[in-house]
C-alpha cells in the first residue's frame, strides 16, 4: 500500500523546477517511477479527458446548507482558491463522462470525462494527489493498489487516502448483433474487460471503474472527496444513484455530526457498487438457466441443427467463464478495500475525534455499517461461487451433443471412403474425435464430481440449519426454566421471611400468654393471695425468664441448622461445578 506523504527525506531531495507531477509535494521517488507516470498521464489527458470541463460539487457548509452546482474550469478555479478563505464543512467533486439526455446531440467526445488536461493538472495540484493514484487512473482496467497510509504516516494538520472500486453494472443491450460476433480485440467478448452479452433479457454486463480520493486539511477545517467514475454516460441513472443519495445523506446526517467522517459518507458508493454487482450476477444466473434448459431439450429431441446449437453454445459459455473468472479476482480486490477500510476505521478513530471529523459516540454506528457492507459482500462472492459450479454444470451438457456430432462424423468418413490417401486423413480424424470423446467424458465426470460436492454442501447446509434451531429451541427453554426457577427463589423467599416472623411472634408471646393463663386458673384464683394485684410481679418473673430462653433456644437452634447445612451446600456446588467441566469438556 502507497502512503501519500512523502518522508522529509525524499522532499528536500525532490526537484522542484521538474515538470508535472515531479513539483507535487506527494511525489515519492523510491516508491514510484516518475518518468513511467508522466508517460501514463501523457496518455491519459489525450485519451480520458475532454476539452471540456463540468465538474459537479456537492458541499455543505458550517450552516448545514446542501449546495449542489456545475462548475467549468474558470468557476472551478475561483472555487478552490475561495476555499482557502472560508472553511466549508465537506464537499464532493464529481467527475463523469459525458451524460446522455434525450433529445440532446452528443458531443464527440462524449466518452471521455468532462474534465480539461488543464482543469486536471489544477485538482491535482491543488490537492497534491498521489502520482500512483493518478498512474491508476491511466490504467483503470488493471490491477491496481491502494493508498491508505499507516497511521505513524499521517501528518498532524492533514492526511487522506484513495481507492478504486471495480464494478460491473447491467444494462439494456445498445449494440447490433454483428457486433456481438465481433472478434476484434476492442470489442470481442472473450475479453473479460470488455462487456458480456446476455441474449435471454437483451442485456449488457459491462465493467467499469470509480476512483475515490480523501483528503481533510486540519488549517481549513474541511474534508475533500474527488470521485472519478468511469461509467458510460449513456447508463446516467446508474452513474447519478450515489449523487442522489449522497445529497439524501448530507442531509440527514448532519442531525448525528456524522457527514465529515469519510468512512460514513463512503459508505455510499461501497452500498451502490454491490447492489450493481448483484443485478448484473443474477442477469448472469437467468442466462445460464436460458441454456440449460435448451441444452435438455435438445438432449431429447434429435434435430438437425445440434451442432450448431453447440458450436455458438460452447463459445458463449467459454466467454461467460472467462469474464466470471475476471468476476472472481475483482470482488477479491473489493473484498479487501473493505477490510482495509474496516481495520482504518477502528486504527483511526482517535485520529478522526481530535481532528474533528466524527464524535466519539460514531464509531459503532460506523462500525455496524462495516459489518453490513461486508455480509453484502459476502454473499454476492458466494452466488459468484455458486454461478461457477452452475456454469460447469451447463458446459457438461454441451458434451453429448458434441458425441453426436462426433458419431455424425465418422458415418460421413464410413460412408465416403475413395483412396488409401483418403483412408489415412479420415483415420486420423477419426483418432482426433476419440481423443475428443475422452476428454469430452473427463469434463463430464468432472461436473458430475461438481455436482455430488454441490449436494453434499447443501446437506450440511440443512444439517446446520436444523442444529442452529434446536439449540435456539433450547436456548428458548432454558430462559424459561430459569425464568421460572427465578420466580419460584422469590416466592420461598417470601414464605421464609413471613414463617420467621410467625417463629418470633409465637416465642414472644407464647411465654406470657401461657403463664397468664396458668395464673388464670380458678386454682389460682380462689386464692386471695395470688388475686392480689401487687402480686404481679410474680407472673413477670415467670414470664421475662421464659421468653428470654426460648429467643435464645431459636437463636441456638438457627446457627445449629445452618452450620449443618452449610458443608451440603459446599458438596452441592463442588457437584455442580464438576458436572459442568465435564460437559463442557
Amino acid at each position: 500500500m502507497q502512503s501519500l506523504q512523502a518522508p522529509a527525506s525524499n522532499r528536500s531531495t525532490r526537484p522542484q523546477s521538474g515538470s508535472w507531477p515531479f513539483s507535487l509535494s506527494a511525489y515519492i521517488p523510491h516508491l514510484e517511477n516518475g518518468t513511467v507516470i508522466k508517460q501514463d498521464l501523457d496518455a491519459f489527458q489525450s485519451s480520458m479527458l475532454s476539452i471540456h470541463t463540468a465538474v459537479r460539487v456537492i458541499s455543505l457548509d458550517s450552516h448545514s446548507i446542501v449546495m449542489d452546482r456545475v462548475f467549468d474550469e474558470q468557476r472551478l478555479e475561483s472555487y478552490l482558491k475561495s476555499g482557502q478563505k472560508g472553511a466549508k464543512a465537506c464537499e464532493f467533486f464529481f467527475i463523469n463522462r459525458y451524460l446522455v439526455r434525450t433529445g440532446i446531440t452528443w458531443p464527440r467526445d462524449s466518452n471521455k470525462l468532462r474534465l480539461s488536461a488543464s482543469a486536471f493538472n489544477l485538482l491535482s495540484s491543488h490537492f497534491e494527489m498521489s502520482p500512483t493514484f493518478i498512474a491508476s487512473l491511466a490504467n483503470i482496467h488493471q490491477s491496481t493498489g491502494r493508498g491508505l497510509p499507516r497511521p505513524s504516516r499521517i501528518p498532524k494538520h492533514d492526511f487522506g487516502f484513495w481507492y478504486l472500486l471495480p464494478v460491473r453494472v447491467q444494462v439494456q443491450c445498445s449494440d447490433t448483433k454483428r457486433k456481438h460476433a465481433s472478434r476484434l480485440p476492442s470489442s470481442s467478448q472473450m475479453n473479460p474487460l470488455n462487456y458480456l452479452h446476455l441474449s435471454r433479457h437483451e442485456v449488457d454486463i459491462r465493467g467499469s471503474q470509480i476512483a475515490i480520493y480523501f483528503q481533510f486539511n486540519q488549517d481549513a477545517d474541511k474534508t475533500s472527496t474527488i470521485i472519478f467514475n468511469f461509467q458510460d454516460g449513456r447508463w446516467r441513472r446508474v452513474v447519478e444513484e450515489p449523487i442522489f443519495r449522497l445529497k439524501e445523506t448530507l442531509k440527514d446526517g448532519y442531525k448525528n455530526f456524522s457527514t465529515r467522517d469519510p468512512f460514513y459518507t463512503q459508505a455510499i458508493f461501497l452500498t451502490s457498487v454491490l447492489r450493481w454487482w448483484n443485478n448484473a450476477l443474477n442477469s448472469f444466473n437467468d442466462q445460464l438457466i436460458s441454456y440449460e434448459e435448451t441444452l435438455l431439450v435438445e438432449r431429447q429431441q434429435e434435430t438437425e441443427s445440434f451442432s450448431q446449437l453447440n458450436s455458438e453454445t460452447n463459445r458463449t459459455l467459454h466467454c461467460m467463464t472467462a469474464h466470471l473468472y475476471r468476476y472472481g479476482s475483482e470482488l477479491a480486490l473489493l473484498t479487501d478495500i473493505v477490510q482495509d477500510i474496516k481495520t482504518y476505521n477502528t486504527t483511526f478513530h482517535d485520529k478522526l475525534v481530535n481532528c474533528g471529523l466524527r464524535p466519539d459516540a460514531s464509531s459503532e454506528l460506523v462500525s455496524r455499517s462495516l459489518e453490513q457492507i461486508t455480509t453484502q459482500l459476502s454473499s454476492v462472492t458466494r452466488f459468484r461461487d455458486e454461478l461457477q459450479l452452475k456454469t460447469n454444470n451447463v458446459m457438461a451438457l454441451v458434451s453429448p451433443n458434441c458425441q453426436k456430432f462426433i458419431n455424425h462424423i465418422l458415418e460421413l468418413i464410413a460412408i465416403k471412403l475413395v483412396d488409401n490417401a483418403q483412408v489415412t486423413n479420415d483415420r486420423l480424424l477419426v483418432d482426433n474425435s476419440k481423443a475428443m470423446q475422452a476428454i469430452l467424458k473427463a469434463t463430464q465426470a468432472e461436473a458430475e464430481q461438481s455436482r455430488v460436492i454441490t449436494t453434499q454442501s447443501q446437506q450440511l447446509t440443512e444439517e446446520m440449519k436444523k442444529i442452529l434451531q434446536a439449540t435456539q429451541q433450547e436456548a428458548k427453554m432454558s430462559r424459561h426454566v430459569a425464568r421460572q426457577t427465578q420466580r419460584l427463589s422469590e416466592q420461598m423467599m417470601k414464605d421464609s421471611v413471613a414463617m420467621k416472623t410467625i417463629a418470633l411472634l409465637t416465642a414472644f408471646f407464647l411465654p406470657g400468654t401461657s403463664f397468664a393463663a396458668i395464673l388464670a386458673m380458678p386454682f389460682f384464683t380462689s386464692n386471695h393471695w395470688m388475686t392480689n394485684t401487687n402480686k404481679f410481679w410474680l407472673w413477670a418473673t415467670l414470664t421475662v425468664p421464659s421468653t428470654t430462653l426460648c429467643f435464645m433456644f431459636y437463636i441456638f437452634w438457627g446457627r445449629k441448622e445452618s452450620k449443618r447445612r452449610t458443608p451440603v451446600d459446599e458438596e452441592e456446588m463442588i457437584d455442580m461445578s464438576g458436572g459442568a467441566f465435564e460437559n463442557s469438556s
